[in-house]
Formats: structure tokens, sequence, C-alpha cells
């Protein structure tokens, strides 16, 4: 029983589709029921009830269709319906499920599936079973696929590394414009040291003071005369000291005069 093609499965399989298909008659648009599985627990049956997509079924009007058969089958002992019980369960329920697992979110609704793309993702143009992922670079936004914010790459916009180096690169680049002003700032501000290339070894003060009195030696003057005892050529030096204004108070720099006393016979 727990093996679709045995021949065991196969025949309570059809004596179940019969008695479906029966009671599902009078249901505008029904096609066909299958059965899913069979369990233990006298006979637990799992069956699928096809419509028409155009159909206006609705699960209220499945479940009592079906529990009108089983009331009616009670009373005439019709066979495989009599003492049954009828429960609903959900369509997403069922294995394998109507809608991709990993980009959808199933609910039923009057016995449909409805898949709706989780964050993310957005519908596909080819199936209604799955959604399809933006490229890289993208993200799902209303539905449809628009471009990451600066910064931002990756599945969905999730890679915030490119964004982390521009900020690092940011204040790395205002750290070292800071350290460069401030290094020119420090170059202007310094005080150049005062060079005096006429420098002396006297201070200010040595130039403003008098030189004490000191006993140095005239230099004595000298003075050339030549007479006409001499012969026309001849010179006599006379060395003569000359009377400076403040005798004893000299520096010691005296002076020369010479005297050109020459008389010439024409």
């Amino acid at each position: 029983m727990n093996d679709p093609k045995s021949p065991q499965f196969q025949e309570f399989a059809n004596e179940i589709m019969a008695a479906v298909n029966g009671a599902m008659r009078n249901q505008k648009n029904y096609i066909n029921c299958t059965v899913i599985k069979l369990m233990p627990g006298s006979v637990v049956a799992t069956v699928n009830m096809l419509f028409e997509p155009n159909s206006q079924v609705t699960q209220e009007s499945v479940s009592s269709a079906i529990t009108t058969a089983i009331q009616q089958c009670n009373n005439t002992n019709c066979g495989i319906l009599a003492g049954a019980q009828y429960s609903e369960t959900s369509l997403c329920a069922q294995n394998p499920p109507p809608c991709d697992t990993e980009t959808t979110v199933c609910n039923t609704k009057d016995g449909s599936a409805i898949c709706t793309c989780v964050t993310g993702y957005i519908p596909s143009p080819y199936q209604i079973k799955s959604c399809s992922a933006c490229p890289s670079g993208s993200k799902a936004y209303e539905n449809k696929c628009v471009p990451c914010s600066f910064g931002y790459s990756g599945f969905n916009c999730n890679d915030s590394s490119l964004l982390a180096l521009v900020v690092v690169a940011c204040v790395l680049g205002g750290l070292l414009l800071i350290v460069i002003v401030v290094a020119i700032i420090y170059i202007c501000k310094r005080k150049k040291p005062d060079i005096n290339y006429f420098s002396s070894p006297y201070s200010a003060g040595d130039y403003r003071t008098h030189w004490t009195s000191q006993e140095v030696g005239h230099i004595p003057r000298a003075t050339l005369t030549s007479t006409s005892s001499h012969d026309v050529s001849g010179n006599s030096l006379e060395m003569s000291e000359a009377m400076g204004k403040g005798k004893g108070h000299s520096n010691g720099l005296g002076w020369v005069t010479l005297t050109n006393l020459a008389s010439y016979d024409v």
C-alpha cells in the first residue's frame, strides 16, 4: 500500500477515485482526482481534486460536496465512503510543495497555491512557482531590479566592502591633509635665527665707552726743506713733532706732515 506502483495500491486508489468523482460530479469545471498516497490507520488516503483554471469552486463547496456524499453513503452503505471521515489539508503542505521553498512563500486560497516572492527576489517572467534574483550590483524593489546605492554591491546589495574602503580612504586622506597643513604652518611660523654677517667681537656698550688715557709717544712730523745751498736735487727732511690737541690723550695714531720748502733758481 506504500508503493504507488503495487497492484494493491492501484486497486484501492481506483476505488477511492471512483467514489470521489461520483461525489464531485455536480461541481462545475471539475476534472478528476488523483490519490497521492495511502497510509495505515485503517486506510488514510491523500487525494488531490483538479478543476479548470477558470473554475469558481471554493474550499467550502468542495467540503460540502464530500461531506454530503459520505452522509448519503452511510445511509445506504454504498461502499468505501461508508464511515469515512473527511478533513481539509493545505496545498502548501504537500510533498513536493507547489512553490519553491527558497524563493517563495506558499499560501492557499480556495484550493489554489499562491507563491509570493520572498524579500530580495522578483517574480519570474517564465513561471509562477518560483522567483528570480536580481543580478549582482542591483536589488529587488517593488518587484523590479534597481541599481545599488554607492558603495554597495553583490547579491541584493548586501556587500558594503566598497563603501568601507571609500570611508577609510577619506579618513586617511583627511588625516594626511591635516598633517601637511600643520607641517606648512609650523615651517612658516618657525622663528628664523638672527644672523648678523657684520658682527663684532665687541658689544654695543664697548662702543659707547671712552677709551682710557694712555701715555703713547707722539709721532714726529717730517718737514721736507730744499735750499739752494744744496745741489739741485738735494732735499732734506726735517722731522718735527706735531702738536695735536689734547696732548697725552692720543690713541696712538699720530700723523706726519710733509712740508716742501724747496726753492729753485732760474
